[in-house]
């Protein structure tokens, strides 16, 4: 008799000295499909994993079409909640893993590796897909500002449901922080490529280097569509602001790496330091280490268990990745000034923090300042965090939309702000401000958007599901087998609020 061997089957890393050479070359080696199917049956079918993912993908369910070997299946599930199923098959922080039932056994499942196989081993996704177009008895335009992946995952889903889509992207091209801001050693440019041109067959509108506010005005959308969203990101820097910022040779890691990811060889010398230690940080010290330098130090104020996504298993491989390519991690650490030679940073002076417990939530950091430090730098790169620029918007519409202390947008569970017909998602309304939540904002945006068009009488019905495929439904952990008109009981998108 033939047993199930629970062990995780190990996710082998490329050689990190061979990765250093290249901006490229990626870091983990792909599963074969003998492992795949191995790794799919260790799936016991619990569904805790669907709870820990943003999107609810029905997680088991691939695991089941793929330890049968069935690779399309596999793809059609994770399409009914995720059209960026190669883009999450490499950077998703993969929090249904940390849910798996084996996490604490035997290793939890690799499905951010699965779903990596399904989606590079199929380049054709509309060949398999193969959608059809729902017609609601009527076909308005929705804008979209931004195309990053919330807003293009909306593009998606309405365009396959007959809405005419109209993309406004500031940029000369899509993708967001996935083409501007995650490097291609982690993220292949021809997997935004593929998926970006998939999505935008299906009759979705975009406009480059259009900017709203500047452009386009932002009444003009509200007169001529019928619903707007906005997937805008955050793509305002946030600085230590201390002395010596403006020296040549500190950078804030937006720009750092939007420069290099544009094609820019940047100098940044024998020894970089890194401030912060967010998933950022890391991108911007192991970039650093394929421009050159020699040695890279990421300094973050607090302790190495309260650094950002700890406990997590992607928190853990980020470190371990970094840690192969001799990344130097300094914790409870604050820089205090940058010091500097005929206008160019030469060094930093920093104090040693004490993690303390005030009783309110996370531990803080206290820097000791009895003592200062201080190294030779080339470079220095601010990885501390951004923020929305919600600047074009005008002031007499800004003032109707709830924000939250932080300034993010409040939605309610259909992603519509406090002002009717306008929705939003992605980083400036959610906490965890990765790729996998904004897909799933806008997959309940998409949801919102035609309940609202129905109850402005754009369309004539709401579909059960957003998805519509030949031979499907195919994911089925939260929906009816049938397909049906949406309930009439079900809430309005305008009146429920959090």
């Amino acid at each position: 008799m033939k047993y199930v061997n629970y062990t995780r089957i190990p996710i082998k890393h490329f050689d990190p000295e061979q990765r250093l050479r290249s901006l490229d070359m990626q870091t983990l080696v792909p599963y074969t499909l003998d492992e795949v199917v191995a790794e799919s049956s260790r799936c016991l079918g619990c569904g805790l994993c669907i709870q820990g993912c943003p999107a609810r993908i029905d997680v088991p369910g691939y695991q089941i079409a793929m330890a049968n070997g069935n690779i399309e299946d596999g793809l059609k599930i994770n399409f009914e909640k995720l059209p960026f199923v190669e883009v999450c098959g490499n950077v998703c922080p993969h929090p249904c893993e940390d849910s798996c039932i084996l996490d604490d056994n035997k290793g939890s499942i690799a499905t951010r590796h699965i779903k990596r196989y399904i989606s590079e081993n199929l380049p054709d996704y509309k060949d398999v897909l193969k959608v059809s177009i729902q017609d609601l008895g009527g076909h308005p335009s929705v804008a979209i500002v931004g195309a990053g992946p919330a807003g293009l995952t909306l593009a998606f889903y309405l365009s396959i449901n007959g809405i005419k889509v109209d993309v406004y992207e500031a940029t000369d091209k899509p993708g967001g922080t996935m083409v501007h801001g995650i490097p291609g050693f982690r993220l292949p440019r021809e997997s935004i490529k593929k998926e970006a041109e998939h999505i935008l067959s299906y009759g979705s509108r975009i406009f480059y280097n259009a900017r709203i506010g500047r452009d386009v005005p932002f009444e003009k959308l509200l007169k001529e569509y019928s619903a707007v969203y906005l997937a805008v990101g955050n793509w305002k820097p946030t600085r230590t602001k201390i002395s010596g910022e403006n020296l040549r040779g500190v950078y804030h890691a937006l720009d750092f790496l939007n420069r290099v990811n544009g094609g820019e060889k940047i100098d940044v010398g024998k020894s970089v330091v890194i401030i912060g230690g967010g998933f950022t940080a890391y991108d911007a010290a192991r970039i650093s280490l394929r421009l050159g330098a020699e040695k890279v130090a990421m300094l973050y104020r607090r302790s190495e268990v309260d650094r950002p996504g700890y406990p997590s298993s992607n928190a853990d491989e980020e470190l371990e990745e970094a840690g192969e390519e001799r990344v130097i991690f300094d914790w409870e650490t604050s820089p205090s000034e940058y010091t500097g030679e005929n206008g160019k940073v030469t060094g930093l002076k920093y104090w040693k923090n004490q993690m303390v417990d005030t009783g309110k939530g996370r531990r803080q950091p206290v820097p000791l300042k009895d003592r200062e430090y201080s190294i030779e730098v080339d470079t220095v790169i601010e990885a501390t965090g951004q923020r929305e620029d919600l600047s074009f918007i005008p002031s007499q519409i800004m003032e109707k939309l709830k924000t939250t202390p932080g300034g993010d947008l409040i939605v309610n569970q259909y992603n519509m702000t406090s002002y009717p017909g306008i929705f939003a998602g992605g980083d400036i309304t959610n906490k965890r401000k990765d790729i996998i939540s904004g897909v799933a904002d806008s997959g309940r945006a998409s949801m919102g958007i035609l309940l609202y068009l129905k109850e402005q009488g754009k369309i004539n019905r709401v579909p059960q599901r957003l998805t519509n495929y030949e031979g499907g439904p195919y994911s089925t952990t939260y929906y009816e087998m049938e397909d049906r008109e949406m309930s009439a009981s079900t809430p309005s998108p305008t009146e429920i609020r959090n």
